[in-house]
């Protein structure tokens, strides 16, 4: 599953977490701690503006994956709960159309789009069922 956290899929955004990070471990905090890392969060973000995640950089993240592993392989995983920064283009889910948009421009048939929107993790969760069942 291809998450859109921005810090994994722009290496700029990943700097600045690991320059947040090296912060409060400097100050000597747990920077594994998400309470104590982001009690600095706002002080640093003022001094160093938060870098922003785009949707193209998202588009090229999933294309690597799907590379990597095969159409077959890829789905969409936003981790919208699991991040207080968005990529912009991909606030929410109400923009996957704009996604999917940029995936068709680059060549992404519809029965790819399908199976990145779902299609994988169905097949996926179908086969752990039948799995299951005969055990």
């Amino acid at each position: 599953m291809v998450t859109f956290v921005p810090g994994f899929v722009s290496q700029e955004c990943a700097d600045w977490l690991a320059g947040l990070k090296a912060e409060a471990a400097r100050r000597g905090l747990d920077p594994r701690n998400f309470d104590q890392l982001f009690s600095i969060k706002s002080e640093w973000e003022r001094a160093r503006p938060l870098p922003q995640a785009t949707l193209t950089q998202v588009a090229d993240h999933v294309e690597h994956v799907r590379e990597v592993a095969g159409v077959a392989h890829v789905g969409l995983g936003g981790d919208f709960d699991g991040t207080p920064d968005v990529t912009v283009g991909l606030e929410d889910v109400s923009a996957y159309p704009a996604l999917f948009a940029e995936l068709l421009a680059r060549g992404w048939t519809e029965a790819d789009c399908a199976a990145l929107a779902g299609g994988n993790l169905l097949r996926a969760l179908r086969a752990a069922e039948s799995f299951a069942a005969t055990e």
